[in-house]
């Protein structure tokens, strides 16, 4: 029998001790039991994990202790681990030894510019997915399909070498939530350039980007902009606008607010290029809704020769609320800090951070610089844990690991997770705290992925991909040397007694007859890493703390 049938005819009666355990740990002993790692480790086993998601909810929020933005002067390994795992969708191997040779500040500088001239190969390579054979001459990818959109966008967050250009980009989607699910073929271009414009301006202005993204094809299309005239007055941009792009909800605004700034939301209309066939959006002063408008105590003249976008952009910048607190910045501050520092961040830091977003007339590169230099940022309230969305587990996976497989599996699995690139599920983009807790609760697709990808060993070692070199540590003797490091990679904190179950794990091999004798893991041995090396990746996959940053 090979270690694949044995993993199959003894998973089930295994998986009965598994449910009893009260940690994934009992994993270990499940797959000890079956051949000390086959190589289709079941997805039922992922329901063994006991109380993972109430461990999750006891890992993240809590206690608040005031922190400040003043810079820390040196960095551990263990906080650049933890910038990692904030920035970088996870600790990619050997990124912490050249952050400690050329300094954290340097590194984020060249972190944020994007214009670097190695960073750009792989975008022509995710080009190649949008051609279809059909494509007239000249307009190669300009016609894609609708899978073919998620799969470009998929290949971008595993492949640039610059992992938080992509971070900041799916920041800006779950921020600014378009779906293109409802486009015409002649209109998912305009979703390709939405999501390149929010790679490229990620550390922008605020204020720019706000006038840039209203006026977008993409976002005029799925929020009705593109339907709003002086005919049909439509206020679903607007209210979006103000309350889930600029201000949050009910803050600083007023109904009468919404209906005068949808009559300033007017002008733009679909129009389709005879010569290329694609639909684009144009300004048509016909369509802009007469007289002058009074949002939020202003007036914006009668104009037909322009649209008022950025005026009410301006306006908008310009609103102060309680205490004269400049709501966009106090609002921006917020969103920025739930999503790398924590779920619940000090009211006091949300307002220093602030501060330090107007102080740099709301460009995000030196705010973010002085935020991840910070104490706040290495803080015990940092430290708590965030949720992370599916696309970052498997994505941050992949990229920790090396392992890989074909976009349209990617593409499938998180069809099947509901974490889909591009296709935020709703203009409110992907749930948060608690609320992705919930939507994630069920999570059989990830344990079911993590099986596919470690499955993948032909292909990838036809590629050249070598797993011992990639997860384990230079110098390596033994199991326990491995499993520390391995850990650490995917940022999971093993226990003692969890530690000692793989270990047992690791020194054991089972018969075809279930015969169970010592043998200790050699990490010069490639059977023992083609077999435990991947099956450790899986059973350390399902650990609460993998699923958390």
């Amino acid at each position: 029998m090979t270690d694949s049938s044995i993993l199959r005819n003894s998973i089930v009666p295994a998986l009965e001790t598994v449910r009893r355990k009260s940690t994934v740990m009992a994993l270990a002993v499940a797959l000890s039991a079956c051949g000390g790692g086959g190589s289709e480790p079941q997805l039922a086993a992922a329901n063994s994990i006991s109380g993972g998601n109430s461990q999750l909810l006891e890992s993240v929020g809590g206690n608040v202790n005031r922190v400040s933005l003043n810079s820390k002067s040196a960095f551990s390994d263990d906080e650049i681990r933890h910038f990692l795992s904030r920035t970088h969708f996870g600790i990619e191997r050997g990124k912490t030894e050249e952050i400690q040779r050329i300094g954290l500040s340097v590194y984020i500088d060249e972190m944020m510019d994007y214009a670097a001239p190695d960073s750009r190969i792989f975008e022509d390579e995710a080009r190649s997915l949008l051609l279809n054979d059909g494509d007239p001459a000249g307009l190669e990818g300009k016609f894609p399909g609708s899978s073919d959109v998620v799969e470009w966008n998929i290949y971008l967050l595993m492949n640039n070498p610059n992992a938080f250009q992509e971070v900041m980009g799916m920041f800006w989607q779950d921020h600014f939530g378009v779906d293109f699910v409802g486009f015409r073929s002649d209109e998912d271009h305009l979703m390709i350039d939405f999501i390149n414009m929010l790679r490229e301006r990620g550390v922008g202005n605020f204020r720019d980007l706000m006038v840039d993204v209203s006026r977008h094809g993409a976002m005029l299309l799925f929020l009705d902009g593109a339907d709003n005239s002086k005919f049909a007055p439509n206020e679903n941009f607007a209210r979006e606008f103000w309350e889930l792009f600029s201000f949050g909800v009910d803050n600083g605004y007023t109904e009468e607010d919404i209906i005068e700034s949808s009559r300033a939301f007017t002008g733009w209309r679909r129009n389709k290029n005879p010569v290329t066939g694609l639909t684009r959006l144009v300004f048509d002063p016909e369509s802009k809704a007469i007289g002058s408008k009074q949002p939020l105590k202003n007036v914006i003249d009668h104009d037909l020769s322009q649209d008022d976008y950025s005026k009410m952009v301006d306006l908008t910048m310009a609103q102060s609320g309680a205490g004269g607190k400049d709501l966009v910045a106090v609002f921006l501050a917020e969103k920025l800090l739930r999503h790398f520092v924590s779920e619940n961040p000090d009211p006091a830091l949300v307002d220093e951070f602030a501060s330090v977003l107007r102080q740099n007339r709301l460009n995000l590169a030196p705010a973010l610089k002085s935020l991840f230099l910070s104490e706040a940022f290495y803080s015990d309230m940092a430290r708590e844990g965030l949720v992370r969305d599916y696309f970052e587990q498997v994505v941050g996976l992949v990229r920790t690991t090396g392992m890989t497989e074909t976009n349209g599996q990617y593409r499938r699995y998180l069809t099947e997770m509901g974490s889909i690139p591009s296709r935020p599920p709703s203009v409110e983009g992907w749930p948060e705290g608690d609320d992705k807790i919930s939507s994630q609760s069920s999570g059989v697709e990830l344990p079911n992925f993590v099986n596919e990808l470690i499955s993948n060993r032909t292909n990838q070692e036809n590629d050249g991909y070598d797993i011992g070199a990639a997860l384990q540590p230079a110098g390596a003797t033994g199991a326990p040397e491995v499993i520390d490091h391995v850990a650490m990679l995917l940022g999971v904190s093993l226990e003692s007694g969890e530690r000692a179950r793989l270990i047992e794990f690791m020194n054991t091999e089972v018969d075809s007859d279930g015969v169970e004798t010592p043998v200790n893991y050699t990490p010069q041995n490639t059977s023992h890493q083609s077999r435990k090396l991947r099956n450790l990746v899986w059973i350390i996959c399902q650990h609460p703390d993998f699923q958390i940053k």
